[in-house]
C-alpha cells in the first residue's frame, strides 16, 4: 500500500512539473511611447509625445496620470477643458477618464485614465486623441 501511495505522489509531482514547464507564458504589451493628437490642441496636447515605456501583460489594464496646466494668463483667458480621451490604436481602448476636466488659467489639474490593451502581444506607440 505504501508503494502505491509513493508512486501516486511521484506521478502527481511529475505532472505538476511538466504542466509548469509547458504552460504558455503570458503575452506582453509594450508601449514604447504615447502620441497625443488633438485637432484643436486641447490643453496643449496636440502633437505632444510621452516617451515613457509602459509594459503590461496582454489584456491587463493600467492607469496613467498627467499634470495639466492652464495657460498663464493675467486676463483669466488661459483656461482649457478636456471633454474626451480616446485612442485610434487598433485593439486598445481608454476608459475611466476624469472628464470633463476644467483647468483654469494659472492652475494645474490631474488627468487620469485607464488604458485597456489588446488580449494579444503588441509593441509600438499608442495614439491618444483628445478633444
Amino acid at each position: 500500500m505504501l508503494i502505491v501511495l509513493v508512486v501516486f505522489v511521484v506521478v502527481i509531482l511529475v505532472a505538476g512539473v511538466v504542466s509548469f514547464l509547458l504552460a504558455p507564458t503570458p503575452a506582453n504589451v509594450e508601449i514604447t511611447g504615447i502620441n497625443f493628437q488633438s485637432s484643436d490642441n486641447t490643453c496643449g496636447f496636440g502633437g505632444a509625445f510621452d516617451p515613457n515605456y509602459y509594459n503590461t501583460t496582454a489584456g491587463t489594464s493600467f492607469s496613467i496620470s498627467y499634470y495639466v496646466t492652464g495657460n498663464n494668463s493675467t486676463a483669466g483667458t488661459g483656461a482649457c477643458e478636456i471633454h474626451s480621451v480616446t485612442t485610434s490604436t487598433p485593439g486598445f481602448s481608454i476608459s475611466g477618464a476624469n472628464l470633463p476636466l476644467v483647468v483654469l488659467a494659472n492652475s494645474t489639474q490631474i488627468l487620469t485614465f485607464t488604458v485597456n490593451p489588446p488580449g494579444s502581444a503588441w509593441t509600438g506607440t499608442l495614439t491618444v486623441v483628445m478633444t
